[in-house]
């Protein structure tokens, strides 16, 4: 039998227990992730959990079970949602439908009547799992998949500039409706292992278009070993949504195929003509996705991007480049080592091997310009830097420059990293030190305003101050708070109106959450000086 997992929500904490304590979920196939006593404290474990099954309450403080089921409905898709109400109200029932709830259920319910429910609904989590892994299914849908026609011109689109009267053409004799108001490309590469066969690879690809199809249109079709998706949408794509997206199904694909893929995702574009930009840059997101193995998608924003090597010298040319950032100093002189002993096997004349290792050099020194490195430094001056070169006489002094010149534009680029994580960071923390007042300060607001992924962002913070964005800003209220219940006559809601919780019932929430006692108290006792 399938364990399916649940998370409960009720604001009773005798009902909660109650639950978790009195049914025996194991034995009728689930298993319960978490508990939570409102609607928010919910939709926090849903990021955690991302569970097969919430059952909840309507009635609870912060968040209601409507809200927290509309949240669901729209960025958890795979979660089956129960809701359970002492109100016989129409309009609840009818929100409930629209929120996509299973089941919404009078109270009280007495344990058979429970019993049967849950046997009911892992019935049906039984039967979408089972219908994900039919082979029929996956047959039809790789007989259905696009015909030989249009995967040639969805090729040209993305390698090719295509006239304008000629893509308009195409689209009408293919019958594609490319009316779309901006476009993005996520380039999708799925983990093979010896047990893959084609058509769970194909399971694979069909569970991510039928994610993003729920919130965008999708064309879909195959290059090379890579899945090609291109988003269609008729506002500007939000790019948080979509790594949601992704994030939820990367849960499905590894929970039911125990398979893994890699992403890369574009920006947003609204010419079709930029078509071929914009697969570029999926195609680079995803060669630095596949690097970082523990993320499941990269999105270009967060990347420096780097050009093509143009010089067909050898293929570990272009793959020190990539991985210049990733490596340390031996694996790194190891990869130049390798490249000089295949050089060195061509037999090349002193003067033909300068002017090669020049060549190489000012390849690698690109990275100057992309990472935005200023250096006084002898080997930053390409003028100096052929000099130099062109001044050693040997093939051992040549090997030893480049090298050495490797090494240096390594240990220059992670330092440009790490100082720009540093400002990232401290750009965040600008940001709440000026509008912590403002209650709909959020991670995917700062996201938006410094123009990266709310994914990179969060990681990028935590590395830099230890902690999360929402903990750093619900920190920084309370200090606010501390200071105004201290030394002002504000009463309590003002207070909290002050800081960014325009509820009164949540402030105090938050304030003894985080402090130990009421905002109340807190003044009574004079502060943390005189707390017991």
């Amino acid at each position: 039998m399938r364990i399916f997992s649940i998370i409960l929500a009720d604001d009773e904490q005798q009902i909660l227990y109650g639950m978790k304590k009195g049914i025996e979920w194991e034995k009728l196939g689930f298993r319960v992730a978490g508990v939570a006593q409102n609607g928010k404290e919910a939709l926090e474990l849903m990021e955690e959990v991302h569970p097969d099954l919430v059952i909840s309450d309507i009635k609870m403080p912060f968040m209601d079970g409507l809200e927290l089921a509309k949240h669901i409905h729209e960025d958890y898709m795979n979660t089956k949602v129960i809701l359970f109400s002492g109100w016989d109200d129409f309009e609840y029932a009818r929100l409930a439908i629209s929120y996509g709830v299973s089941e919404y259920i009078m109270k009280p319910i007495n344990y058979e009547e429970m019993q049967n429910l849950l046997m009911k609904m892992h019935e049906e989590l039984d039967k979408e799992y089972n219908e994900k892994m039919n082979r029929a299914r996956l047959e039809h849908a790789y007989m259905e998949s696009l015909p030989l026609l249009r995967q040639q011109f969805f090729t040209r689109l993305v390698t090719e500039k295509m006239n304008k009267n000629e893509l308009q053409s195409q689209i009408d004799n293919l019958k594609l409706e490319f009316t779309d108001a901006v476009y993005s490309v996520v380039a999708m590469k799925v983990g093979r292992g010896d047990e893959k066969d084609v058509l769970s690879e194909l399971a694979v690809k069909q569970t991510i278009k039928e994610a993003l199809e729920k919130i965008t249109r999708v064309y879909e079709f195959g290059m090379s070993d890579n899945e090609i998706f291109i988003l269609g949408s008729n506002k500007k794509h939000d790019v948080g949504r979509i790594t949601r997206t992704i994030d939820e199904a990367v849960v499905l694909i590894e929970r039911i195929f125990q398979s893994r893929i890699s992403c890369g995702i574009s920006v947003s574009r609204e010419k079709i003509e930029d078509m071929p930009s914009l697969y570029e840059q999926a195609l680079e997101a995803l060669d630095y996705n596949l690097v970082t193995v523990e993320e499941s998608y990269t999105y270009y924003n967060d990347i420096m991007p780097v050009q093509d090597v143009k010089e067909d010298w050898n293929t570990k040319v272009e793959n020190i480049g990539k991985n210049i950032t990733h490596y340390t100093e031996e694996e790194l002189k190891s990869q130049v080592e390798s490249l000089l002993a295949w050089l060195h096997r061509r037999q090349y004349s002193l003067n033909e091997y300068q002017v090669l290792i020049l060549e190489i050099s000012f390849s690698f020194s690109r990275f100057y310009k992309k990472y935005q490195i200023t250096s006084d430094m002898e080997f930053a001056g390409t003028k100096k830097m052929a000099v130099k070169i062109l001044s050693l006489s040997t093939g051992e002094e040549l090997d030893h420059w480049l090298v050495n010149y490797c090494e240096l534009i390594r240990s220059l680029i992670q330092k440009k990293q790490i100082d720009n994580n540093v400002i990232l960071a401290e750009h965040a923390r600008k940001i709440v030190e000026e509008r912590f007042p403002d209650p709909d300060l959020s991670v995917e607001t700062v996201c938006g305003e410094l123009h990266v992924s709310s994914s990179y962002f969060s990681k990028i913070f935590k590395q830099e101050t230890g902690g999360t964005f929402v903990n750093y800003l619900t920190g920084r209220r309370m200090e606010e708070a501390k200071k105004l219940l201290l030394q002002t006559d504000y009463k309590s809601q003002v207070i909290g109106n002050m800081v960014g919780y325009p509820e009164p019932n949540y402030f105090s929430y938050v304030f003894k959450k985080n402090c130990g006692m009421s905002p109340v108290k807190y003044r009574k006792q004079g502060g943390d000086a005189d707390e017991g």
